[in-house]
C-alpha cells in the first residue's frame, strides 16, 4: 500500500479540493483571477511531472517509492529540488483548490505537503542514503529538499 500513497494523496486531495464548493455551497469562494492563478499552478505542475518522470525513465530507475534507489539523479529538475516530483504533486494540489474557490480546500494542499514531508519523504531519503552515502549527503546539504 505504501507504494500508492504519493499517487493516493495527490488524486485525492485534488479531488476533495474541487469538489468542496460542491458538497459546501455556502463557502466563500476566490474571485475568478485566483482561479485562473490555479489552472496555471496546474498546468505548471503537470510540466514539471512530465520532465520528472520522463529523467526518471531516462534514467532506468524506478518511479515507486518502496523499489530500492538504483541511480541518484542530480541534473535537471533534480538541480532544484531533491523532490521534484512531489514538489509537482503539491503544486497540482494547491491548483486544484484554487480552481475549486474554496478557502477550506486550502487544507488539501497542506495536507498533501504534510503526508509528502514527514511520511514518504524521509523514508526514501533513508533509503537514498543506504544506497548513495557519501554521494547523497553531499547532494543533500547542497539541494533543498522542496524549493
Amino acid at each position: 500500500m505504501y507504494n500508492h500513497v504519493p499517487d493516493l494523496c495527490v488524486l485525492g486531495l485534488s479531488g476533495v479540493a474541487i469538489a468542496l464548493p460542491w458538497f459546501f455551497p455556502w463557502t466563500i469562494l476566490f474571485p475568478l483571477s485566483l482561479r485562473l492563478v490555479g489552472g496555471i499552478l496546474i498546468v505548471g505542475a503537470a510540466l514539471i511531472g512530465a520532465v520528472t518522470l520522463g529523467a526518471l525513465r531516462a534514467a532506468a530507475t524506478s518511479t515507486n517509492p518502496v523499489d530500492a534507489p538504483t541511480q541518484m539523479l542530480t541534473t535537471g529538475a533534480f538541480r532544484l529540488s531533491r523532490n521534484p516530483l512531489y514538489l509537482a504533486y503539491v503544486l497540482a494540489v494547491l491548483g486544484c483548490a484554487l480552481l475549486g474557490g474554496s478557502w477550506a480546500a486550502l487544507a488539501c494542499p497542506l495536507a498533501c505537503f504534510s503526508i509528502l514531508n514527514w511520511l514518504i519523504v524521509p523514508i526514501e531519503e533513508r533509503a537514498m542514503l543506504r544506497a548513495f552515502g557519501q554521494e547523497y549527503e553531499r547532494y543533500r546539504r547542497e539541494v533543498r529538499r522542496w524549493l
